[in-house]
């Protein structure tokens, strides 16, 4: 009788290989630098000048995709806390006011976030409406303060 394998030759126990993850599955879930493993999901840490620089390359394309990310990822982040359907977050920056209002929700989604594991949030809704005048800025603006929520001992997330 043969060793019972996998498809990758690799021996298993019980003579019977797992199945593989479907493509596009979800990672495991990771916590928060200092958090217990497991606890919560932790977003992608992203540059702000280089998200900056996409939206601007893409003629917004990238803002777009960005924005829904980040407000998925703070909802999985702290369901809790934070109620968004990020498609509709995405929709209303189509619409002049309820974009900005959008953008300043946003802010307070991630002090929310900071708040559902005992961090001080530092995220302010009208300055990231105004820094939304200034060519764009929001995304620099909010991701630095998403950046330290999903890496607080990061000194260049601040």
């Amino acid at each position: 009788m043969s060793d019972p394998s996998n498809e990758m030759g690799a021996p298993v126990s019980g003579g019977f290989a797992p199945p593989p993850a479907p493509m596009g599955a979800p990672m495991a879930p990771m916590a928060p630098a200092g958090a217990p493993q497991g606890q919560r999901r932790v977003g992608q840490i992203r540059s702000p000048w280089g998200v900056w620089w996409l939206s601007y390359l893409t003629f917004g394309i990238y803002f777009l995709v960005w924005y829904y990310k980040i407000n998925r990822e703070l909802m999985e982040f702290a369901p809790e806390a934070v109620q968004v359907k990020p498609g509709l977050a995405v929709l209303s920056q189509f619409i002049p006011i309820a974009g900005w209002v959008s953008l300043a929700h946003t802010a307070g989604r991630i002090n929310a976030a900071h708040a559902a594991v005992g961090m001080q949030g530092t995220a302010s809704g009208g300055m990231a409406i105004l820094s939304s005048l200034w060519v764009g800025s929001q995304t620099r603006y909010l991701q630095r303060r998403i950046n330290h929520l999903w890496d607080p001992t990061n000194p260049k997330s601040k």
